[in-house]
């Protein structure tokens, strides 16, 4: 029976279906009406339902197309640009070093490192949420009525398949990282250690963040082929640096390291996957090694996967730099001090020219890997090179503020001649000790004591044997020998350089001390009264002075050229990329004529007597004339500081060095060996080098000297 919704209207006798069937059912012999081969009329409720499903489905996609393309339009496209295209840094290679000689001391090598881009990630994220939205139902696989086959899950799409799993942005993340744990083989804690939260919350994720550096080509190929499954990671191409004698150069040259965010703070320059220079020149002349960096264009699909490049600026190369430096140089004093102290010992070699300032050598031991600084250390390797009891992070050569001993001796030499302090020719008796009574209780004396006995000096003797007592006397004044008093030598002192930074073009140069009476409290407090006592122990380079080997090697320099201070400086010239110079750095002038050139000979003379008849006769095996000076300075119950400085040749100086070993004796022990062998080796290389006057002549050795 039909249903009520189908019946025939109240006002009609016959349904035409009725009367077509009966026609039918008579030319039929069998009388069977087969069921199908007449179509029944639908009903109107159910036409009215099916027409209003399809208008209401029609009108809300207009709806949603006028939103998107009307409404919504521009922000869209802007959006969907922006999606689409990103920009990527492109680093030039790094100015290279060169020594004097036009040598290179590094070299850019190409480097991969993988790159963590959270705003990638969460474009790929949402890309693959929003193509789970479109992707075909996968039906169970079958027939239809007509005879069609339905899909099986096998045939859909395998990104639909993974799009429709419900996977969060802290899953995927986790995802991503276990994939590039098992490429870089290291663990969970390597990330966190990072930066990334422990929970995987990409709200706290590192909006940028370099996880690893020059990785090897191998692994740059298994990155790339898993890229589909490593959402927000990329590769960055930049390079390394190479340094060609590691140790040696690791404080003068210093190392790159990634950007930090206090870097990133002060120069809004700075990108985040750069390398910058941290320590010594690499960190001094930044800008102008980096260059200027270029940018590409580069079209992403859904996957987050680049396809074309476009270059918008091409990147400029850091400029190159040549050195004063001589290199092999370099190599052999660190070479001898490593030798000499079984590298036992911290010290220091400066080599300056004495015409300009230039710096031939510039060493402090112990020093460290720059190579491994500039790629990648392990927090614990770093916290070890921290905890080395030798500091080699340390740069002794312009931070290290040590006691200067007797090397400061020809300096007050000089200045006591400029004072009229004391005749040069005239001799006076040591008895090993001078004796200063006590003022305030009667009876009672200071003694000052003398390394040994020297009985009767002059100036030039008081230099080459390094007489203690004479140095007491034109110092501080003993009973009818007046002396140049604290503020005369402080203001000798501070005229040659000592208590100030030189400016030399290094980070990290330390002032100095030079000790006054306004200045004791401070440093100390427990007796703040200046005594004449004090001013004895300055006047041999003890009682609170500090210097850094790079200032005496200044101080010898001036003393050397007649009294010309020079700033020291490490460029010598900025070259182009055909080698070519650009600008020439010329020699700058901190002061001159602080004391009479005539005074300066008179202590030069005592320093070239040092070698022909004092405490540093060993140097007189060597090819040129050298003048010298030893010094051991103490520092308390601990060995002292072993010192010595030199000026070659004699007659027409070239050259001032500094050798300074921490606890290791006495200076003509350890100290003036070294020098004399580098000297030896600088002399070898140099010919034509006037020898000057007496190099050839030879005095017995001694046993003891300052």
């Amino acid at each position: 029976m039909r249903k009520k919704s189908f019946s025939r209207s109240h006002g009609s006798l016959l349904d035409p279906d009725e009367i077509l069937a009966d026609s039918i059912s008579a030319l039929n012999a069998g009388g069977t009406i087969w069921e199908g081969k007449i179509e029944k009329p639908i009903g109107k409720l159910s036409s009215l339902l099916f027409l209003s499903i399809t208008f209401l489905g029609m009108g809300y996609l207009m709806f949603r197309a006028a939103s998107l393309q009307i409404t919504q339009g521009d922000e869209l496209y802007a959006q969907s640009q922006e999606n689409r295209f990103v920009t990527r840094t492109l680093f030039p290679p790094r100015g290279i070093f060169y020594d004097k000689n036009h040598k290179p001391l590094v070299e850019n090598i190409p480097s991969f490192s993988i790159v963590f881009e959270k705003d990638a990630f969460t474009n790929a994220v949402a890309a693959q949420k929003e193509s789970a939205k479109t992707c075909p139902i996968p039906y169970v696989s079958g027939t239809d009525i007509k005879g069609s086959v339905y899909p099986s899950p096998s045939v859909v799409k395998s990104d639909c398949m993974g799009a429709q799993k419900a996977v969060s942005p802290s899953d995927q993340l986790k995802t991503v990282l276990g994939s590039l744990s098992g490429i870089l083989k290291k663990d969970n804690s390597f990330f966190s250690d990072l930066g990334f939260p422990k929970d995987y919350s990409v709200k706290d994720a590192p909006h940028e963040l370099v996880i690893a550096r020059d990785i090897p080509l191998d692994m740059v190929a298994e990155v790339n082929a898993k890229r589909d499954a490593l959402q927000g990671i990329v590769v960055i191409e930049s390079y390394r640096r190479e340094y060609k004698n590691p140790y040696a150069l690791s404080h003068l040259v210093g190392f790159i390291g990634k950007v930090s965010g206090n870097d990133m703070q002060a120069n809004s320059q700075f990108k985040f996957e750069e390398s910058i220079g941290k320590s010594g020149l690499e960190q001094f002349y930044d800008a102008q090694l980096r260059g200027t960096v270029g940018k590409k264009i580069a079209e992403v699909d859904s996957k987050g996967k680049e396809t074309r490049f476009r270059l918008t600026q091409t990147p400029v190369n850091g400029s190159p730099l040549l050195l004063t430096i001589d290199g092999d140089l370099q190599n052999i004093s660190y070479d001898l001090l490593k030798s000499y102290t079984n590298g036992a010992n911290g010290g220091s070699v400066v080599v300056m020219d004495v015409r300009t300032g230039a710096i031939r050598a510039l060493v402090s031991f112990p020093g460290f890997d720059s190579n491994k600084l500039s790629s990648s250390i392990s927090n614990k390797e770093f916290q070890q090179l921290l905890n080395n009891r030798l500091s080699p992070m340390f740069d002794r050569s312009i931070a290290g503020e040590f006691p200067s001993g007797s090397i400061i001796k020809p300096l007050f030499a000089a200045a006591a001649l400029q004072e009229h302090i004391i005749d040069p020719h005239k001799k006076v008796y040591t008895h090993g000790y001078i004796e200063i009574p006590n003022p305030y209780h009667p009876g009672e004396s200071s003694i000052f004591k003398d390394w040994k006995n020297h009985g009767w000096v002059d100036f030039y003797d008081a230099i080459a044997n390094s007489v203690d007592v004479y140095f007491y006397m034109i110092g501080g004044g003993y009973k009818d020998q007046k002396g140049l008093g604290i503020d005369r030598l402080k203001k000798y002192a501070s005229a040659f350089g000592l208590g100030s930074k030189l400016g030399i073009d290094l980070p990290g140069e330390k002032d100095g001390f030079f000790p006054d009476p306004a200045s004791k409290p401070t440093y100390e407090p427990k007796d703040p009264l200046w005594h004449v006592g004090d001013t004895y122990n300055v006047s041999i380079g003890q009682g609170g002075v500090k210097i850094t080997p790079l200032q005496i090697t200044a101080v010898i320099a001036a003393i050397a050229n007649g009294g010309t201070l020079y700033k020291p400086h490490l460029l010598d010239a900025v070259l182009d990329d055909g080698g070519n110079i650009v600008k020439q750095i010329e020699p700058e002038i901190i002061r001159q004529n602080m004391i009479d050139p005539q005074y300066l000979e008179q202590a030069r003379i005592g320093m070239r007597q040092t070698v022909t008849a004092g405490t540093a006769r060993s140097l007189n095996e060597l090819p040129v004339a050298v003048a010298a000076k030893t010094g051991t300075a103490q520092v308390g119950v601990k060995t002292p500081h072993a010192w010595f400085v030199a000026f070659a040749p004699y007659d027409n100086p070239e050259i001032a060095i500094t050798v300074m070993v921490e606890h290791g004796g006495e200076g003509s022990s350890i100290a003036a060996p070294i020098t004399k062998e580098i000297l030896k080796w600088y002399y070898s290389k140099h010919d034509g080098v006037d020898a000057g006057g007496d190099s050839a002549t030879t005095t017995p050795d001694v046993s003891a000297s300052p």
